[in-house]
């Protein structure tokens, strides 16, 4: 067998092994420099062995090969790289770590440029699982830094060995890139990229950042965690309005995330305070506190609602959709709806985008999410924090209408 074979028998066979956890790719046979004669014979027995899952034979020869006295660097990178592959051919990934190491810390001078790419990469991914998180990432900025570049779905791997690594700040500029492309692309970028950036950027104090980021992975994945975060983001915002409080403890009800009793009584007083007793009351069963009972001014308002709600026709703008903020809080989510459009079109609602947020919420609350996403997609909110709660509800809602796009991962 000549040392071009096998170089070729060792990338068709050793970087494709099954490893439970650890991808490796397939690359075409490099035009293979010379072997020493004595370790090609070696790694020739050693291949022969492997082949027939002798292993101990397979590891005796490659003791052979080492004994070899003049060997150079690129023979060295060879048995390693054998060693390697028998190695994971008996699962043993910590020893197979051990040879994916020694063969990436070679002199990068010895490994032809068409390997150094499966060598760094094979490198990277045992590194990681070993936790060597400073190999790890020594082995990404080599891998990174080959030729051709490594594929996109490598950036993802790279950015968070330079995360484990201690590399915030190159870890996220790499995941930050690869979020970009995707969405040029028109794609869902990947989970690990997003979790990378956002860890990146707790790390580095970048609060707005990290804000950020949380919406794209609510944006994208609608995982139960995720929304519980950003609400309780949305919730300590500064600049935040009564009614934002409102809405926020509509969604998080409607959505079914977390609510702490701390967030149940920052809902309920608040409801409480604009004479929104149905908000109050679903407040108060979620271990709100700080603010009078709801239940019989609820109760009150209620026996007179269906007046309440005739007289809209006759009523001018400010009291339909207050009328409908108090008929979604009491479930009455078809009339709530009805209420607000009532109110879009007199005019006069001090805040303009009152009557749509309520016709989305009430959307929203009947199911008819495709309508409600077109309904918060038109509201324009020039708060800033008036305007997270209207994208969160956007996201919701957008999920809600075409779950396949935003699957929880």
């Amino acid at each position: 067998m000549t040392s071009k074979q096998l170089l070729g028998a060792l990338t068709a066979g050793l970087l494709i092994g099954a490893v439970p956890g650890v991808a490796f790719a397939q690359a075409k046979p490099p035009a293979a420099p010379n072997i020493t004669s004595g370790v090609r014979k070696a790694l020739q027995v050693a291949q022969t062995a492997n082949g027939k899952k002798d292993f101990p034979a397979a590891l005796a020869a490659l003791e052979d090969a080492k004994k070899v006295s003049d060997r150079t660097p690129y023979d060295d990178l060879m048995i390693d790289r054998f060693s390697m592959s028998v190695h994971v051919g008996m699962n043993d990934l910590d020893a197979a770590d051990v040879d994916a190491e020694a063969a990436a810390d070679i002199d990068p001078a010895a490994i032809p440029d068409d390997t150094k790419g499966v060598v760094y990469r094979a490198g990277l991914q045992l590194a990681l699982r070993s936790k060597h998180n400073d190999k790890a990432a020594k082995y990404a900025k080599l891998y990174a830094a080959t030729t051709p570049p490594p594929p996109a779905a490598d950036q993802a791997l790279i950015a968070q060995a330079l995360y484990q690594g201690g590399d915030y700040a190159g870890a996220a500029t790499l995941a930050q890139k690869n979020v970009d492309a995707a969405v040029a692309a028109g794609k869902k970028p990947e989970r690990n990229d997003l979790d990378v950036v956002l860890a990146a950027q707790v790390k580095q104090k970048d609060e707005a950042g990290a804000e950020k980021t949380l919406e794209t992975l609510v944006a994208n994945f609608n995982q139960p965690d995720d929304w519980n975060q950003i609400m309780g983001v949305a919730l300590t915002t500064k600049g935040m309005r009564d009614v934002d409080y409102v809405y926020m403890g509509r969604l998080m009800m409607l959505q079914g995330g977390k609510i702490t009793p701390s967030d149940a009584s920052l809902i309920g007083s608040t409801a409480s305070k604009q004479g929104l007793y149905g908000d109050a009351v679903q407040a108060e069963k979620l271990g709100g506190t700080g603010f009078s009972p709801a239940d019989a001014k609820a109760d009150a308002d209620k026996k007179t609602f269906p007046a309440q709600i005739a007289a809209g026709p006759k009523q001018n703008g400010i009291y339909n959709v207050k009328t409908a903020e108090a008929a979604y809080g009491y479930g009455m989510f078809s009339d709530a709806e009805n209420l607000a459009r009532a109110a879009k079109t007199k005019g006069g609602v001090p805040d303009a985008t009152e009557p749509d947020m309520v016709i989305g919420m009430a959307q929203a609350a009947q199911g008819k999410y495709a309508d409600a996403v077109t309904t918060f997609g038109a509201v324009q909110q020039p708060n800033p924090a008036s305007a997270r709660v209207v994208r969160l509800w956007g996201y919701f809602v957008k999920t809600k209408a075409n779950p396949s796009t935003a699957a929880a991962q």
